[in-house]
C-alpha cells in the first residue's frame, strides 16, 4: 500500500492542469464575488462578506478537487488497470485510502491559494492562529468527498462519471450555502442544507471565523457521510473486480 499511496501522491503532484483549474477557477469565482459583483456595501461588512466568501470558495474548490479523482478513476477502468490491480496483493481497502489520501493532498493548493487572495486582495485580517486552523478544517471537511468521487469512479464510466459529478457537486454546493447562504434560502432548503455534507463543511470554516469551535452536529454529519461515502467506494470496487 505505501508504494502505492507514493505513486499515487506523485501523479497528483505531476498533473499541472488539474491543479492549475482546481485552483483558479475558485479563485475566480471569490474575485468576482466580492471585487467585481460587491453585493456587500463597503465597510466593515464588506471585509466580512470577503471573509466569509473566502472560506465559501476555499471549500468549494477543495470539494471539486476531492471529488473529481472519481473522473480519474473511470479512466483507469477504461484502461484496464483494476484487472491490472486485482492480481496484485494490494487489498480493496489499500486502493481506497490511497485514493483518498492523494485526493485529499490535492486540493491543498486551491485552499491555500483563496486563503491567500482572501488576505492579500480582499483585506481579510484574522488572528494568527485562525489561519492554519482554517487550511486543516477546510481540509477535514472535504473528505466524504473523496470518498464520493471513489464512488462515482466504481459506478460509472467515462463522460458519465464526469456529468454526474459535475451536477451533484453543484447541487451539493448550492445546497450547502456555497453559492448563497443557507439564511436566504426556504425554510424547507435550511433544513435539508443542516445534513448536507457541503454545508457542514462550510460551518468547519465559517465557525472559525467567529473564533468557534466546530459543533457536534458537524462532526458527526461529515463521519456519516464519510462512512456511508466510504462504504459505497469499496463495495462498487469489488463489484468492479
Amino acid at each position: 500500500m505505501g508504494s502505492y499511496l507514493k505513486l499515487e501522491l506523485l501523479r497528483s503532484v505531476r498533473n499541472t492542469t488539474g491543479l492549475i483549474m482546481l485552483t483558479v477557477f475558485p479563485l475566480v469565482l471569490y474575485l468576482v464575488w466580492t471585487k467585481v459583483l460587491r453585493v456587500v456595501p463597503p465597510g466593515p461588512r464588506q471585509v466580512d462578506f470577503a471573509a466569509y466568501t473566502m472560506v465559501s470558495m476555499a471549500v468549494y474548490g477543495a470539494m471539486g478537487g476531492a471529488m473529481f479523482i472519481g473522473g480519474a478513476i473511470a479512466m483507469e477502468r477504461s484502461k484496464g488497470w483494476l484487472r491490472q490491480l486485482a492480481v496484485t496483493p494490494l487489498p480493496a481497502h489499500g486502493y481506497i485510502s490511497a485514493k483518498l489520501i492523494a485526493g485529499a493532498t490535492g486540493v491543498l493548493p486551491s485552499i491555500l491559494v483563496v486563503l491567500g487572495a482572501g488576505a492579500l486582495i480582499s483585506g481579510v485580517r484574522l488572528p494568527p492562529g485562525t489561519w492554519p486552523a482554517l487550511v486543516v478544517l477546510i481540509w477535514v471537511g472535504v473528505v466524504p468527498f473523496a470518498a464520493l468521487g471513489v464512488t462515482f469512479g466504481y459506478t460509472m464510466n467515462g463522460q458519465a462519471a464526469n456529468l454526474a459529478m459535475i451536477a451533484v457537486f453543484f447541487g451539493l454546493s448550492v445546497l450547502g450555502g456555497l453559492w448563497l447562504p443557507v439564511q436566504l434560502m426556504p425554510e424547507f432548503m435550511r433544513t435539508l442544507a443542516e445534513y448536507s455534507p457541503a454545508y457542514q463543511a462550510g460551518s468547519l470554516g465559517w465557525r472559525a471565523l467567529a473564533g468557534d469551535w466546530p459543533t457536534v452536529r458537524s462532526l458527526v454529519v461529515l463521519a456519516g457521510w464519510t462512512l456511508l461515502f466510504s462504504g459505497l467506494a469499496a463495495w462498487r470496487y469489488r463489484r468492479a473486480l
